[in-house]
């Protein structure tokens, strides 16, 4: 289900320990309590502690955490941030160095949030896209297939041409279904890019469950339970959205 052999050599090669690259844990998506996660450094400390791990922490138009999070010798992180778009696509950036990440979300990025919406700026995919190039970088598209206004698939005309610039296609969302991740798995054979994968965590839970599921230990039925049980996770982040649009 999770496509290991596909991730990029950019990742397989920042693991702490060599080995098999499906023995570490991999979590190139997650969200922390810089946006509208509730995810903190005491928990990963805690969480990661004696794993071998590789995370990145992809705040929404936000750099705080990943960059002091990498700071932190017991977390082995890539510096990345998830980029919103002005029409709502959404762009996963990983960056080779954490000074580059800063200089990038100073000049391109910050200046051009969207005062009211946490996960959209001003500017293009294209505008993102070619600022990129001026870094280290390894691009990813997430969730295409995902629900309502992040089904890319259904609602962005110009998905093909984003797909032939960027690096990878995320092939596993913990949040989305069996068949929605099949999709986008398909998308990028069609287009033979390689594969990022994650939680898309937003609370402890989510990171629990999807450690669950590298371990073999929970099946598509399962995920249907731990759904349910996720509401209130889900009414907390749509609040952390709420909260940001009415204190700008």
């Amino acid at each position: 289900m999770i496509e290991f052999d596909k991730l990029d050599e950019f990742f397989k090669r920042k693991i702490i320990m060599e080995g098999q690259y499906n023995g570490t844990y991999y979590d190139l998506h997650l969200h922390t309590k810089a946006s509208d996660g509730f995810i903190d450094i005491k928990f990963l400390k805690s969480f990661l502690k004696e794993k071998n791990h590789l995370i990145s922490i992809t705040d929404h138009n936000e750099i705080r955490k990943s960059v002091k999070y990498f700071e932190e010798e017991s977390i082995n992180s890539i510096p990345a941030i998830e980029i919103g778009c002005e029409d709502g696509m959404e762009i996963l950036a990983y960056f080779e160095n954490p000074k580059e990440l800063e200089e990038f979300y100073k000049i391109y990025l910050e200046p051009y949030k969207n005062k009211y919406r946490m996960a959209k700026s001003y500017k293009s995919w294209e505008y993102y896209i070619e600022v990129l190039r001026k870094f280290k970088t390894h691009t990813s598209l997430p969730h295409l297939n995902g629900y309502a206004q992040k089904n890319y698939i259904k609602n962005k005309k110009y998905l093909e041409e984003i797909i032939k610039v960027v690096d990878s296609i995320e092939t596993y969302n913990h949040a989305l279904d069996k068949v929605r991740n099949l999709r986008a798995r398909d998308l990028r054979e069609k287009y033979d890019l390689k594969a990022t994968f994650g939680s898309d965590a937003h609370t402890r839970f989510d990171m629990k469950s999807y450690a669950k599921l590298e371990n073999n230990e929970i099946f598509e039925e399962l995920k249907i339970l731990e759904r349910a049980k996720k509401l209130s996770s889900i009414i907390g982040i749509g609040g952390k959205h709420l909260k940001y649009t009415f204190k700008k």
